[in-house]
């Protein structure tokens, strides 16, 4: 496997003034040799995983929760393949979903996790904690999935397929910008372009400004193995494993999400049972739009399931 070769545990940008500090920091050597930049926050019974959607952002992306879950819970965040302080493949390979939802594993293993809470965003994290509860359920006691992003459940926005991603295009304006030969050519602008689209609420140029930088954390060579990455997903096998998932789960979705349509968190709140809050006006970003809505609705269902053990 070839990997860029920046050392393990960078420095990302902007992680100066954290509102606070990890108690652990650490690396988790990956089962294919790729190296997992992890930190651990507080103590408590119950451990929250704030899973990352790598490689297009990293870990920070939860720095409007961390501080408050801490206070109450142990918390594990960690930069995914391909962006932030963990190494970043170039093989395609390294991106496909058995790597991602490993790394969920690897990482819990290195802290001392036997079972937590998975929290995640997009099909990066959603998917993957998804796959996990499948395949090891004894490990994951509840998801709660923003954004919803379980791959192929019903057809993309409209404007995320308006433009090959594949073919040089006569224009890099808008959604063109969704284009491999344009990321290649200025992936800031891309960046810039996609979180200005998924974070379009009103007052949100911090939210958009943070997204960029971690955005440049990263590389268009990760995005663009990630983007190759092998699949052989149908939908048949993916509403069969969402059909599995046994553990609680609490769904969360904008009405004005540009990335993921509302119309997947309702067909997997249909396939697993699982309540599905509706955020009026909402889009993509909602943990960073939203934090306090965010970190009550994580509050809540974590309470809930200390409730049904007690």
């Amino acid at each position: 496997m070839t990997t860029v070769t920046d050392p393990p545990g960078r420095p990302r940008a902007r992680d100066a003034g954290r509102a606070v500090e990890p108690t652990r920091t650490g690396i988790a050597d990956a089962r294919d040799g790729v190296r997992i930049a992890f930190d651990v926050y507080g103590t408590g019974a119950t451990t929250i995983v704030l899973l990352p959607s790598a490689p297009i952002i990293h870990a920070r992306q939860w720095k409007g929760q961390i501080r408050y879950l801490s206070r109450h819970h142990r918390v594990v965040a960690y930069d995914g393949r391909g962006n932030g302080r963990s190494d970043r493949p170039v093989d395609p390979a390294a991106y496909a979903d058995e790597w991602f939802t490993s790394d969920i594993a690897t990482v819990m293993d290195a802290t001392q996790t036997d079972r937590a809470v998975l929290v995640g965003l997009c099909s990066d994290a959603v998917w993957r904690a998804v796959l996990l509860a499948v395949a090891e359920p004894q490990r994951v006691d509840g998801i709660v999935a923003f954004a919803v992003g379980v791959p192929l459940l019903t057809p993309p926005n409209p404007w995320r397929v308006e433009w090959s991603f594949e073919d040089e295009l006569p224009t890099d304006e808008g959604w063109a910008k969704l284009n491999r030969h344009y990321w290649r050519r200025d992936y800031p602008g891309f960046a810039q372009f996609w979180f200005e689209q998924t974070a379009s609420e009103p007052h949100s140029t911090k939210l958009i400004e943070d997204c960029v930088t971690w955005a440049l954390d990263g590389s268009a060579e990760a995005m663009l193995s990630d983007a190759d990455a092998p699949s052989s997903l149908d939908l048949a096998a993916v509403e069969a494993t969402c059909r599995t998932v046994a553990c609680p789960m609490l769904l969360v979705h904008g009405t004005k999400d540009h990335c993921q349509p509302l119309s997947r968190a309702k067909r997997l709140s249909e396939l697993t049972g699982a309540p599905l809050v509706v955020v009026e006006g909402a889009d993509h970003m909602i943990p960073g739009r939203h934090p306090v809505l965010a970190n009550l609705l994580i509050r809540d269902f974590v309470r809930s399931l200390q409730e049904g053990v007690s």
